[in-house]
């Protein structure tokens, strides 16, 4: 309304059966339709009630994140890729309009950051944490990875959050979860930006 710039939209090849969502009320009531009726064919309408007070949390935390996109394994068709985790798109701004520069060399320096696939237009880190779902301990490996946004000067970044659940039995060096990281380390390296609606 003040004549700023719009930020560019951007796109990501995905995995097989993964899609994009807006985490929306509309999209929030598809979701909610779909688990109802696998939960009614399956002959368990007492799960979705405890599946529904999860989906209605989920939204609620992202919407408290200010989560602009986010991208899982929600489509029905065969050889849907099975990587158990999502992606959430936040915008990462540096305070008092400064350069997320300072923000960067503090996440190499102290969380490990490094080039994704070592293109510099990325740094990407990873954090371990463990919780219970549904009475089940897990081990949960979040991977940030952020970008500037082209046209911000540096001043704001898209940051995309994976988070990949497995069970503690299965280490963080195992084959296939670390099959799983890499899947998703190429996805976010597809990121292409695009022009914003109505600009030619």
């Amino acid at each position: 309304m003040l004549g700023a710039a719009k930020d560019p939209d951007f796109n990501l090849k995905l995995l097989p059966g993964w899609e994009r969502h807006t985490p929306n009320s509309a999209d929030r009531t598809a979701i909610d339709e779909a688990l109802k009726r696998r939960m009614m064919a399956a002959n368990r309408p007492d799960l979705h009630a405890a599946l529904k007070v999860h989906l209605d949390q989920t939204f609620r935390s992202m919407q408290e994140q200010g989560v602009i996109a986010y991208f899982a394994a929600t489509s029905e068709t065969e050889g849907r890729a099975y990587v158990p985790g999502s992606i959430v798109a936040t915008i990462r701004r540096s305070p008092a309009g400064q350069s997320l520069d300072a923000y960067v060399a503090d996440a190499i320096r102290n969380l490990g950051a490094t080039p994704l696939f070592e293109d510099k237009r990325f740094i990407r880190f990873e954090r371990e944490s463990s919780k219970t779902v549904e009475g089940e301990l897990v081990d949960v490996s979040t991977i940030c990875y952020i970008t500037p946004i082209p046209g911000s000067n540096r001043r704001r970044g898209l940051q995309l959050t994976a988070s990949l659940a497995r069970p503690p039995e299965m280490k963080a060096t195992d084959e296939m979860f670390v099959a799983w990281k890499t899947a998703l380390d190429v996805c976010v390296s597809t990121l292409r930006w695009e022009r914003p609606a109505g600009h030619s």
